[in-house]
């Protein structure tokens, strides 16, 4: 006898808190590749010029900045990619309470389904020359475009971004917003002055 398999159920995530994540992540990120920028050696041309680090930005494996963009693709693919493996969540989806699943069971995503994700985010679009930042904004985007409110790399990877439900109590969502506001405040006021000291 057979059972009919149950449907999974869910709430999508809001695209806001799925911003809200996104900048949480990304500014962690900053922080760790500003850190991997100050290792000796990592930096070809440490006194490159604006031209240069455009290039860099376009083209990731330009002579100028390869050591250092190796290595940032490295540890962003490396930070998204074990996270969402091992709990469907980076630290960003944790405070504002998100969980990557699978589009059709609701489980934690199999492997293949983690690594399609990194490789299309972010690793393709920081990755790819000169198209990077187009397919980066092309992927973003599509969360507008997707009636289960699902970026690019989700419908590829066969994933969705959900809510996990606070254990009792609701109001939790407005306080891990506050508790996220202060978080990205202190990470970029902390950015901003490692940066001034390093300038100075």
């Amino acid at each position: 006898m057979t059972t009919a398999p149950q449907t999974a159920t869910w709430t999508t995530a809001a695209r806001r808190h799925r911003f809200a994540a996104f900048l949480v992540d990304n500014l962690i990120l900053l922080a760790a590749n500003t850190l991997i920028g100050l290792v000796p050696g990592i930096t070809s041309q440490p006194e490159a010029d604006e031209a240069d680090y455009l290039t860099t930005l376009l083209n990731p494996y330009a002579e100028a900045g390869r050591p250092l963009q190796i290595a940032i693709i490295a540890v962003d693919a490396a930070y998204f990619w074990v996270q969402h493996a091992l709990w469907g969540q980076t630290l960003g989806k944790r405070l504002y309470r998100l969980k990557v699943v699978a589009a059709t069971t609701g489980a934690t995503p199999a492997n293949r389904q983690v690594g399609i994700r990194t490789l299309v985010h972010p690793l393709l679009s920081s990755a790819a020359p000169y198209l990077g930042p187009v397919l980066y904004l092309v992927d973003a985007l599509w969360i507008f475009g997707d009636p289960g409110r699902r970026c690019l790399h989700d419908v590829i990877a066969g994933t969705v971004v959900v809510d996990v439900p606070a254990p009792g109590a609701k109001a939790s969502r407005r306080s891990g917003f506050l508790i996220g506001l202060v978080v990205l405040v202190s990470v970029f006021a902390a950015f901003v002055l490692v940066t001034t000291l390093l300038a100075a």
